[in-house]
């Protein structure tokens, strides 16, 4: 089968899942057309949706189907090399997922039942709820690292998809984590808000590796990673100590404008005095607060000061801000980027709690 029919083939079965068509038909479809299919044909597809017209308030809920559908039949690339190297990123983010499915499936999930028969487990249960919640810094790490460097290469229906449901899924275990809270829980209540709250956290397990991390292992290079490595520390990790350092092999030179630490001599003429590069910069990055300067085309240009209020990445340097920010968050984003443009505003002042590390 040629590329463009099975691209026609896996849109046909997507459209069939848009219409309102069954999963167990739409699986059936897949499985006479193919035997496996590749992450990138998948998400292609999902983009060729999108082009057309695909409401953006569906995107969420049919790529979970898509993955449903598709699982198991997704065509395993070779493994990266350095994605086995203890401290690399992407090593990191399994060995967490492997210790979230152990406290599902090995605590959670087994406790539940045994509460479901009478026996005094609710501790536990919630207990391990609380542990499960710090999944919140393996969504987070993801979200400021991994969803700007996917963005800089022009994947970005999949972030945009997976950070809605990461949102929903921290809904679901605050939900849980409620109900268990309560003195005499409504037993069937809690159940069903585990189960699903579980069957989220597994679910994004399987799409985090088997979708997300090889259409990454494509595009990005070492570079890249080491950029994820180091902004690790601003989050946390989730249910794992702090991994061991990691640097690629061999890191590239600094790239795109010359770097500060090459024209540490260039003078910079100011109304009021001069300074060189290297100097400005260590001005910059001792003010006690936090910038970011989005150019005049809304892309993000430079973060620096010397507070650490909230995590960002370089490799979101140069993308589009509305992208750095969740589908919830964006209409009000360019909305007072659109007031800044037009002059109706020069100033917005915003109060939040930044998270505790």
């Amino acid at each position: 089968m040629t590329d463009k029919k099975r691209q026609d083939a896996i849109l046909k079965i997507l459209h069939y899942i848009q219409n309102g068509g069954d999963f167990a038909t739409a699986k059936k479809m897949f499985q006479e057309e193919f035997d496996q299919v590749d992450v990138a044909e998948i998400t292609a597809a999902e983009r060729e949706l999108i082009k057309q017209g695909l409401n953006p308030a569906e995107i969420q809920y049919l790529c979970n189907v898509h993955a449903d559908v598709f699982k198991g039949n997704i065509k395993e690339n070779a493994v990266n090399p350095d994605f086995a190297t203890p401290g690399h990123p992407v090593h990191t983010i399994k060995l967490e997922n492997m210790v979230l499915k152990s406290l599902v499936n090995d605590a959670l999930l087994p406790d539940l039942k045994k509460y479901q028969a009478g026996q005094d487990t609710l501790d536990k249960i919630r207990k391990e709820l609380s542990d499960l919640a710090t999944i919140d810094k393996h969504y987070r790490r993801k979200e400021t690292s991994l969803f700007p460097l996917m963005n800089k290469y022009g994947i970005t229906a999949p972030p945009e998809v997976m950070w809605g449901v990461d949102d929903d899924i921290r809904d679901l275990i605050g939900d849980a984590s409620k109900i268990a809270g309560e003195e005499h829980p409504d037993k069937d209540q809690l159940a069903e808000a585990i189960k699903k709250a579980s069957h989220e956290v597994l679910e994004m397990i399987f799409k985090e590796e088997s979708i997300m991390i090889p259409m990454i292992d494509e595009v990005a290079d070492q570079d890249d990673w080491y950029n994820v490595k180091r902004e690790e520390s601003q989050i946390g990790y989730t249910l794992i100590r702090k991994p061991m350092n990691w640097k690629p092999k061999e890191a590239k030179k600094e790239a795109g404008p010359i770097s500060v630490s090459n024209l540490s001599s260039f003078l910079i003429n100011f109304e009021e005095g001069r300074l060189n590069l290297e100097q400005l910069n260590a001005i910059l990055d001792m003010l006690p607060f936090a910038l970011t300067f989005i150019d005049e085309h809304d892309k993000v240009a430079y973060f620096g000061g010397g507070a650490e209020i909230y995590p960002h990445s370089r490799n979101a340097i140069g993308n589009d801000v509305f992208s750095c920010h969740t589908a919830k968050s964006r209409p009000l984003i360019k909305k007072i980027f659109a007031q800044f443009h037009s002059g109706e505003v020069d100033k917005y002042e915003f109060h939040f709690t930044p998270h505790k590390m």
